[in-house]
C-alpha cells in the first residue's frame, strides 16, 4: 500500500494515496461527449463489459499511476492479456476503482438499470465548483474541477477533460501534459 507524506506546518501527516485519489478526484463516468466520441472513432478506446457496467480504457491518456493495479488486482492485472478482467470483481469495486484513475485514461458508464446505492452518490454541485491541484511525488501535477489552462502566449490550451496530468519533470514530449516520462528516468536510476 502507498502513502502519500502530507507537511503542514511542520507536522507530517501520513495518508493512505489512494483514499486520498478518491477523495479529490471527481467520478471517472463517462460523459455524453466521450460516449459520443467512442462510438465515432471506436479505435481510441478499448472498450470491457459486462451486463451492468462498461469500462473504457484509452491507452493515450494512461500515465501509468498503477493505482487501478493497488485497488483492484482481481481485474486489473498487466501481466494478463486482456489485462482487464471485467468479471473479477463487483460493478460497486470496478466503479470504485476507475475512480481512482488520474488521468481519466479508465471511465466507465453504467447500464441505465443499473443505479448505485444512495450513500455512493456525490454531490455534483459540491464537486463541480472546486479546483483541486494535488502534487504526485515525483509525478505529475493533478489538476482537476473547473479550471482553464493557458500556454505561454497566454491563448486556452484544448482541454477535452475534467482531469488533466501536467508535467512535473519537465522531459514530456507532450508538454504542458504528461506523458510518463518521468517513469522512464526512475527505471533507469534502478
Amino acid at each position: 500500500m502507498y502513502f502519500l507524506v502530507l507537511t503542514v506546518w511542520n507536522i507530517k501527516i501520513y495518508c493512505n494515496f489512494t483514499k486520498i485519489l478518491r477523495i479529490f478526484f471527481m467520478s471517472n463516468k463517462v460523459k455524453k461527449t466521450e460516449l459520443a466520441e467512442f462510438k465515432e472513432h471506436p479505435e481510441n478506446a478499448k472498450e470491457y463489459a459486462t451486463g451492468e457496467i462498461t469500462v473504457f480504457w484509452r491507452p493515450e491518456l494512461c500515465i501509468h499511476s498503477a493505482n487501478c493495479l493497488m485497488v483492484l488486482p482481481g481485474v486489473f492485472n498487466t501481466r494478463k492479456r486482456p489485462w482487464i478482467n471485467i468479471n473479477g470483481g463487483t460493478t460497486a469495486e470496478i466503479i470504485d476503482a476507475v475512480n481512482t484513475c488520474p488521468s481519466r485514461a479508465l471511465t466507465y458508464f453504467k447500464n441505465p438499470k443499473y443505479k448505485l446505492p444512495k450513500n455512493k452518490k456525490r454531490s455534483k454541485k459540491s464537486v463541480s465548483k472546486l479546483t483541486h491541484i494535488n502534487l504526485l511525488q515525483n509525478g505529475p501535477y493533478m489538476i482537476s474541477g473547473n479550471f482553464i489552462i493557458r500556454d505561454a502566449d497566454k491563448k486556452k490550451v484544448k482541454v477535452s477533460t475534467d482531469v488533466v496530468a501536467l508535467c512535473g519533470c519537465g522531459k514530456s514530449g507532450n508538454k504542458p501534459f504528461c506523458d510518463a516520462t518521468h517513469l522512464k528516468e526512475v527505471l533507469h536510476k534502478d
